[in-house]
């Protein structure tokens, strides 16, 4: 990650928006790394993930709200940067929601894009944490709610250019760990695993899917984790472009 902090350490955010926050931890990054900011704001849909967040930031310089990233609740114009992390894979209309996204950033803005990737050269145990990602999408869209598979790298990197963002750079990176099978490194994931599993109980014909949990929780055991493989891209809104 030491690349991509070094990347954010440069960027004066101004007033920033935190698009599909979910529990916060975007933010948390941003609040450590950025240069300097005056205020960052978070938006989910999610009502659960938003109530979490509050309570993570009880700060006066964050805020967040329940809103649909479809139609976001801000005038034109009204940010200086506007960032999306690891959430693409979620979107059932990207392209609505960047167009939002790119609305409501103030022309020159600052756009950042991190997402994972499911493609490449990845170790087992990056394998692993891909392997985890699209099984709790199997499971999300059983139940009725929207979740595609990690996208590849070129997936990612074809929606942000349809952008048309000036200046567009694009980092990839991972964050090594020491030893795959360490408990602190799978926590995470295992809970992940387990949550998951308890939703599948009251799921009817999930046979297949309780086994492809067992499936993951073994290669947790024997394999180990570590974060997929991601890519963080940053672009500015050209000069008088108000979507």
């Amino acid at each position: 990650m030491k690349d991509v902090f070094q990347i954010l350490s440069q960027i004066d955010g101004g007033f920033v928006l935190d698009a599909a926050t979910g529990r916060g931890e975007f933010i948390k990054i941003l609040k450590q790394n950025l240069k300097s900011y005056t205020q960052i704001t978070g938006i989910d849909s999610s009502e659960k993930s938003v109530a979490y967040a509050q309570k993570v930031f009880p700060e006066n310089d964050v805020e967040i709200y329940r809103m649909n990233l479809e139609q976001i609740q801000y005038e034109d114009a009204s940010f200086d940067t506007v960032s999306i992390s690891n959430s693409l894979h979620h979107l059932e209309h990207p392209e609505v929601i960047f167009k939002e996204l790119l609305r409501v950033l103030k022309p020159g803005g600052l756009l950042i894009v991190l997402e994972m990737y499911c493609d490449g050269e990845q170790s087992p145990a990056q394998q692993t944490h891909i392997l985890m990602h699209h099984w709790v999408a199997d499971v999300d869209m059983a139940t009725g709610i929207f979740h595609k598979e990690t996208l590849t790298r070129d997936e990612i990197i074809k929606l942000v250019k349809k952008l048309k963002l000036k200046k567009q750079e694009v980092t990839d990176f991972y964050l090594p760990v020491d030893d795959p099978k360490a408990a602190k490194n799978c926590a995470n994931l295992m809970k992940s695993c387990e949550d998951t599993m308890k939703r599948l109980q009251a799921l009817p014909n999930s046979a297949a899917l309780q086994a492809a949990g067992e499936s993951l929780a073994k290669r947790i055991q024997e394999i180990g984790c570590a974060s997929a493989s991601r890519l963080l891209i940053t672009g500015y809104k050209p000069q008088g472009d108000i979507l």
